[in-house]
């Protein structure tokens, strides 16, 4: 038998047998009577049984997969159920959110009706509310089925010492750019496709597309020469504080760190974007993610600090004016992608992922049962469906040799993007932390506050809400 097939064979017996072990919990044994040495035996009916677990997620529209394929996964269950007889039927009900759902959470466990299983991330929160279990009894019981997670994404997982959740996905933080522009420019097609190893190897930087930014806008080839997200997130706001030599979580005690100098740099950067050179609208914070899109896409904007999704959602939603959704040959042609440079000369190119996150809720009445649900959720089948029909990156090792990935050559392009990945703080003070920060930042592009004046607010904004748990830095 050649070594795949008698692999696949291994791993679906692998399957069956934990299945058939989870059975075997739930049923009885049969009954053997002997009775003048004839043996009968008592031939078990299982009584007909249907389960039902209920998944929660959220995020763009092309993430719908983060239910869907725990679908998929009690699909594969219920068809091993069926074949050993087991008259079990696992139900699964979803409900995707296309934003935050804590309220909606917390008003499902105040009335004992939450989810079995919940994708998102807010780790901290989860875990201190005692929304969720850890998990790391069922880890250590399936490990041969979680051998080919990425290591480093244990990190994002870990808190307080225990493991929390599953990696459903992840993802790079790259800067997109437009080809056209740069063609219209006089840049030669061997630049243009230069210019992201040259962003690697730190030969241009943010200051260099600056001024190139600029220069088209001179020119009116468009209309702005960068956009960043309307709200607080990795791009650029965190990469350029670590970039700038900034941490935020102190190893030693876990509390929270700002380190005033690169902070500075940090706001001094977006203030010189928008305010001087004025390369980005002051008013971005708080900007339609409807209007981002559909000006970056239809080539209104140079520059576009995105996510690794988004490659994936301009080609299902109808952000372009004419075309609707983008066919993926029109975004090879007219839009490139590159790690974030690095701001200036002497520091180094960055991105930033933040997982989404598989946890089984306190209230779950079977939770083993989902445990081993969002275990086959993120196989390398399904993370390869996830992650090449959302944009996102795969959590399972094994994955990039799955057919479905390999034939994306997007995916294949930006992986190594995760060699140059950053991650955010694991503490239940950050999102005060980011109030604080998205303030400042907003201030700052509108000219309302210099940066030294809304750095010294926001410092004194977290001493505030954060106490003994914030650490300054000069």
């Amino acid at each position: 038998m050649p070594e795949k097939k008698l692999y696949a064979l291994a791993i679906i017996l692998l399957i069956i047998g934990l299945i058939v072990g989870y059975c075997v919990g739930h049923y009885a044994f049969p009954k053997v009577e002997i009775k003048e040495k004839v043996v009968t035996k008592t031939v078990p009916v299982y009584k007909k049984r249907t389960i039902t677990i209920t998944v929660w997620a959220s995020g763009s529209p092309v993430d719908v997969t983060r239910c869907d394929n725990v679908e998929r996964a009690a699909a594969i269950l219920n068809k091993i159920f069926e074949a050993a007889g087991a008259n079990t039927t696992i139900v699964v009900k979803k409900q995707f959110f296309r934003g935050d759902y804590k309220e909606k959470l917390t008003a499902a466990f105040a009335a004992k009706k939450a989810p079995d299983i919940i994708a998102m991330k807010d780790l901290p929160w989860l875990v201190d509310g005692g929304y969720v279990i850890p998990l790391d009894e069922y880890i250590e019981k399936y490990s041969i089925l979680l051998a080919d997670v990425h290591p480093t994404l244990w990190r994002a997982v870990t808190y307080k010492g225990k493991r929390w959740a599953l990696p459903q996905d992840t993802e790079a933080r790259p800067l997109y750019f437009r080809k056209d522009v740069l063609k219209k420019l006089g840049w030669s097609d061997e630049e243009i496709e230069a210019l992201p190893e040259k962003i690697r190897k730190g030969e241009v930087t943010l200051e260099d597309l600056i001024k190139i930014a600029k220069e088209a806008k001179a020119k009116g080839l468009v209309e702005w020469g960068f956009y960043h997200r309307p709200n607080f997130g990795g791009t650029p706001f965190i990469i350029l504080y670590y970039q700038y030599g900034g941490i935020l979580q102190d190893p030693a005690t876990g509390k929270l760190v700002l380190v005033k100098s690169a902070m500075l740099k940090m706001l001094k950067m977006l203030h010189k974007m928008a305010q001087e050179e004025k390369v980005l609208p002051p008013t971005m914070i708080g900007t339609s993610w409807r209007k981002i899109h559909s000006d970056f896409v239809n080539g209104k904007v140079l520059f576009w600090f995105g996510g690794t999704w988004h490659w994936a959602e301009w080609q299902r939603v109808a952000y372009h004016a004419k075309l609707g959704a983008l066919p993926e040959e029109y975004e090879w042609k007219n839009i490139g992608f590159a790690l974030v440079p690095a701001p200036e000369s002497g520091l180094k190119p960055l991105t930033l992922s933040s997982p989404y996150l598989y946890y089984v809720t306190s209230q779950s009445k079977h939770p083993e049962l989902a445990f081993i649900l969002i275990t086959l959720a993120t196989s390398a089948p399904l993370d390869a469906k996830h992650a090449v029909d959302s944009g996102h990156l795969p959590v399972r090792t094994t994955t990039v040799r799955y057919p479905y990935y390999m034939k994306s050559k997007f995916h294949r392009e930006v992986a190594y993007m995760l060699d140059y990945t950053s991650f955010e703080p694991l503490h239940p003070g950050f999102s005060a932390y980011k109030e604080a920060w998205i303030t400042a930042i907003a201030k700052v592009e509108k000219g309302e506050l210099t940066p030294e004046k809304a750095l010294d607010e926001m410092i004194k904004t977290l001493k505030t809400s954060l106490g003994d748990q914030l650490i300054i830095k000069e």
